[in-house]
Formats: structure tokens, C-alpha cells, sequence
């Protein structure tokens, strides 16, 4: 039987959320001042590959192991030497595009100088435009003077979510645009939020393929919270059906996944976990997020250790290659030290380094993976 979280946790596990908050949020912050990313200059290293090619590329997000900016250079240095995608997800820059509104001088250098940093390190870039509070699911994420109890109903925030992507598009040619992270969440928290969404997503994919039609476009799901395991919530069905919400604007099947919230032991995940979702989707499927916890939480919404997360580890990439998967993405190369010590910690340990760059368990798996070849898959992404 699984060893699924006691009642007790669930009050906790609820709250958990809150770590991702201030994880992104802080990440975002740190996005948006003046970077200087490009000014030290990245020293790549030759990489030698060898073995079985694998279908998918691999990354890790720009979380930081600390805010600053060296923390975020060597975030970026790691992907480019151990993947080939680098993550960032942030809130809409909702002021910067209302109507009547240009993109301010500001916005335009920091979208260089990111630019330059992804290029010089010869990565695909994959961005996600999340605009929903991840604390909440069904409020909007830091939204605009004024706009504070607004949704996707109002034609302004509508216009300025799909002014956003269409800007991103523009102006980073992303290889990956998610727009919206673990939309599924946002249906359980507010129904009627979420359709108003669709609407907007659905002119959003558009703008967007107009201006790089090579982008691959979609949004996001919570993977573990679609199939209805996550101990916050009472077991259900799946909601497969939410899938239907996207036809046609669907370009790849995305899911966040954090399966140590629900299972602490890897062997424990049902032998089809990830590979049942063929049996809903044809659409290529990609893990847009993913961690798994290497150490017990403070609150106990998670038990795990070093070498389950090996084992998780191992477990995906098996499965990602019977899927064909186009990219497998890590929530964060090096454990962000910035969030440890949390009553809410559900983030901290699942960096594969920790955060003095020591190697844990299943860091010789990832390097190991990574140095395998590419085949030429994955879609208008791949080397």
C-alpha cells in the first residue's frame, strides 16, 4: 500500500503552497531588476556524450540557490552544462501591458540582457507565464493598481495577459510558452475563473503563432492534483477531461509533478503513473516541472530521502523514455537555501545538489543522462 500522508498532515500540506510563493515571487524579483547576466561572461565547457540517445532534453528552472545575482549566473551555468532548457516562470507584467500602455525602456533591457544570457549559453529557453497566485489558484497573480479583484472577465487584464504573450513571443522566441501553470488548479479552486481563462488562452495560443510559429504552445497541469491523490484534497476521479478544454490549442501535454507529496517512497508510484496518460492524450508529453523531496519537511507533508529521490529519479527517465518525451524539466539544480528552515518547507530538498553544491544521490543519474546524445526529437525544440 501506498504510504500516503495521515489526515493530521493535511492542514499543513494545504499551507504548503505557500513555499512555491515565495519561491517564485522572489525568483520573479530578482528577474525584473537590472541583470548584468551577460557582463562575467559564461566559460562553456566541452561536453562528451556517449551511450543510448535519449528522446528528451533536459533542464532546470532559474530558482537560485540564493537572490543574488551570482546565484542566478550559476543557475544558469549549471543547466548549460548538464541540459539543454532553461526554465523561467513568472507572473504577468500586467502595468506593462494594459491598453494604452508601451512596454517600458526597463522591460526592454532586461528582456536583452536575458536573452543574451540564454543564447551565450546556447540553451533553449521554455517561459511560463503563470498568472494566477499560486496560494490561490482562482486570483490573479500580483495584479495591477486598481485591477486587485479583477479576472479574466475584465477586457483590460484579458488584453494585457494576451499583449504579454504575444511580446514574449516576439521578443524572446522562446523554444517552450506555457501560458498558464497548473491550470487545473485554478478549476478546483474558481470554475468560473478558469472558463474565463480559456477564452483568453485561446486568442493568447493565437497571438502568439502569429508572430513565432515555431514555439511550441501550451498550458500547463498539476499532475498529481488531476489525478485526485494529493492528501489536501479528498480522493476523486481523474479529471482527464479537462484536456477537452484545450483541443487545438494544446501543442504538447505539460504536467508539474511532485510526487513526494503523496508518495514518500518511489517504488510506491503505480507501475503506469505517467504512462496511463497515453490513454487520454496522442499529444506529446512533456514534464514541465518536476521534483522529488530529499529530505523530510519541518511539517511533515513529506518524508522522503537522498536515495528515493534517486530512485524517483531513475523511475522517470525509464518512463520518459518509453514516452518519447520531449523534455524533462527539475524544479531547481541546487536546493534553494533562501526557503530552508520554513515550518512550510516543501521545496528546499529537491535540488539534486544541495545548496553547497554538493552532489546528492541522484545527481550521478542526472549527469550521467545528460551525457547521452539527443536524438532529433522533441519538435521544432530539439538540437
Amino acid at each position: 500500500m501506498a504510504h500516503m500522508r495521515s489526515t493530521t498532515r493535511l492542514r499543513h500540506a494545504a499551507y504548503a503552497a505557500m513555499v512555491l510563493v515565495v519561491t517564485l515571487v522572489a525568483v520573479a524579483a530578482l528577474g525584473c531588476r537590472e541583470e548584468r547576466i551577460q557582463e562575467r561572461g559564461f566559460d562553456p565547457e566541452p561536453r562528451t556524450y556517449s551511450g543510448t540517445p535519449r528522446p528528451f532534453l533536459l533542464g532546470f528552472s532559474s530558482v537560485p540557490t540564493e537572490l543574488t545575482q551570482d546565484a542566478y549566473r550559476d543557475a544558469l551555468d549549471l543547466t548549460a552544462r548538464y541540459g539543454e532548457v532553461l526554465l523561467i516562470q513568472r507572473a504577468p507584467e500586467w502595468a506593462e501591458f494594459l491598453p494604452g500602455v508601451e512596454p517600458s525602456e526597463r522591460l526592454a533591457e532586461v528582456t536583452l540582457r536575458e536573452r543574451v544570457g540564454v543564447e551565450e549559453r546556447e540553451l533553449r529557453l521554455f517561459y511560463a507565464l503563470d498568472p494566477f497566485d499560486p496560494v490561490d489558484r482562482g486570483r490573479l497573480a500580483a495584479a495591477p493598481d486598481g485591477y486587485e479583484d479583477a479576472d479574466f472577465s475584465n477586457p483590460a487584464i484579458r488584453a494585457a495577459f494576451v499583449a504579454e504573450a504575444r511580446y514574449i513571443a516576439a521578443s524572446y522566441e522562446p523554444a517552450y510558452l506555457a501560458l498558464g501553470v497548473e491550470i487545473n488548479a485554478t478549476y478546483e479552486r474558481s470554475p468560473a475563473q478558469y472558463k474565463a481563462f480559456l477564452a483568453t488562452y485561446r486568442e493568447a495560443y493565437r497571438a502568439v503563432k502569429s508572430v513565432s510559429r515555431h514555439t511550441l504552445v501550451f498550458t500547463t497541469f498539476q499532475y498529481e492534483q488531476l489525478l485526485g491523490v494529493v492528501p489536501w484534497e479528498p480522493p476523486r476521479q481523474p479529471r482527464w477531461e479537462l484536456l477537452d478544454d484545450f483541443a487545438g490549442r494544446l501543442d504538447v501535454f505539460a504536467l508539474a509533478t511532485f510526487p513526494s507529496v503523496t508518495y514518500e517512497v518511489a517504488n510506491d508510484l503505480p507501475p503506469l503513473y505517467y504512462q496511463q496518460i497515453r490513454d487520454h492524450t496522442q499529444l506529446p508529453i512533456a514534464f514541465a516541472s518536476v521534483g522529488f523531496a530529499s529530505a523530510p519537511s519541518p511539517a511533515g507533508v513529506h518524508s522522503s530521502t537522498p536515495p528515493e529521490q534517486r530512485r524517483y529519479l531513475q523511475r522517470l527517465f525509464t518512463d520518459a523514455d518509453a514516452l518519447a518525451a520531449p523534455f524533462i524539466v527539475w524544479f531547481a539544480g541546487r536546493d534553494p537555501a533562501f526557503i530552508d528552515g520554513s515550518p512550510l518547507d516543501l521545496l528546499s530538498s529537491v535540488g539534486l545538489r544541495d545548496a553547497e553544491d554538493r552532489a546528492k544521490d541522484a545527481w550521478a543519474v542526472w549527469a550521467e543522462t545528460a551525457s547521452r546524445p539527443v536524438e532529433a526529437a522533441g519538435g521544432a525544440a530539439a538540437p
